[in-house]
């Protein structure tokens, strides 16, 4: 049986991209294909992050998130819940009435 690969590890240009890090990691911002909503996703596959990881991914995505929601959502909330692909770390960043 093949193991189905990684939609994370193969990210592809079908939705807007914002952003790609390569220091101090490697992490990409794209919008979601599911949800439409902006997306923080690590460069590597992997679930384990430090704190670190995740402040530095968290600061880049309110970026987005302020020129994307600016006007239509006053507050807005990073979702860390890893639904459809649970091996992957990623999170997304959702206006606070989603």
């Amino acid at each position: 049986m093949t193991a189905r690969p990684c939609d994370l590890c193969q990210l592809a240009h079908y939705t807007q991209w914002y952003a790609e890090f390569h220091y101090p990691f490697r992490f990409t911002i794209l919008d979601c294909d599911s949800c439409e909503v902006p997306i923080a996703v690590l460069g590597e596959h992997r679930v384990e992050v430090t704190p670190e990881e995740v402040a530095y991914m968290e600061k880049a995505l309110n970026l987005v998130a302020e020129q994307k929601f600016a006007g239509k959502f006053p507050k807005w909330i990073f979702d860390h819940q890893m639904r459809q692909i649970p091996d992957h770390y990623h999170f997304h960043v959702r206006p606070l009435l989603w």
